[in-house]
């Protein structure tokens, strides 16, 4: 019953969502302190007709058990529909991420610094991104749901020297689906800022962790 609860208020939080963003990850390489993965991203906004994709080599090194350390290469490519724009990105990536469990309570604080080189369109200044995630695995999985988590993460531009989009996460779920395969499904208001105002977006997610 709390399960389907839970279902119907991230339904219908979702239920208006502007783009559609589909994440996954697959852990092809383990043997601790050093974990090998690729990140793929799908983005498709269906009010300007844009889609994007990214692929995202990483490797973690756990330096502590309190701290995690992260190398990454991401190869982005975006699209407009309507208008036949298009243009890719290549992204050197430097996370350094402290992270704190008490119990069923976990705290994550992923620090990324991003060298972005765009192709085929105005350079775009690099940027740092701060995100704070808390997560409450639950003491008793209802069905397949086991993990309840919010986050805020905030996008720096180091050109302009100010946030220039923030996402917020007031909602996700996680799914187990075997032992070796996890599925979140979240809900995300992406607010960016343009000049002086921010405008923001609705965003239905979902995020399927892959382990070898």
């Amino acid at each position: 019953m709390r399960l389907l609860l839970f279902l119907c208020l991230l339904s219908t939080l979702t239920a208006h969502a502007d783009e559609w963003w589909a994440w996954s990850n697959v852990d092809y390489y383990r043997k601790p302190p050093w974990t090998g993965s690729v990140f793929m991203g799908n983005f498709a906004d269906e009010a300007d007709g844009s889609y994007a994709q990214m692929v995202s080599p990483r490797v973690k090194y756990a330096a502590s058990k309190w701290l995690d350390l992260g190398l990454g290469f991401s190869m982005f490519r975006l699209e407009n529909i309507a208008t036949h724009d298009r243009y890719g990105q290549l992204r050197p990536e430097l996370e350094i991420n402290p992270h704190y469990e008490l119990q069923q309570v976990r705290l994550d604080w992923r620090n990324r610094m991003e060298w972005r080189e765009n192709q085929g369109a105005p350079s775009t200044a690099n940027r740092t991104r701060h995100r704070m995630q808390v997560a409450w695995t639950l003491p008793q999985p209802l069905g397949p749901l086991t993990r309840i988590y919010a986050s805020d993460e905030c996008l720096m531009d180091l050109h302009l020297r100010r946030p220039t989009e923030n996402r917020i996460i007031p909602l996700g779920l996680t799914f187990k689906l075997t032992d070796s395969m996890d599925l979140d499904l979240f809900y995300m208001i992406d607010s960016r800022r343009t000049k002086a105002t921010w405008k923001s977006e609705s965003v239905l997610g979902t995020y399927l962790r892959v382990r070898f």
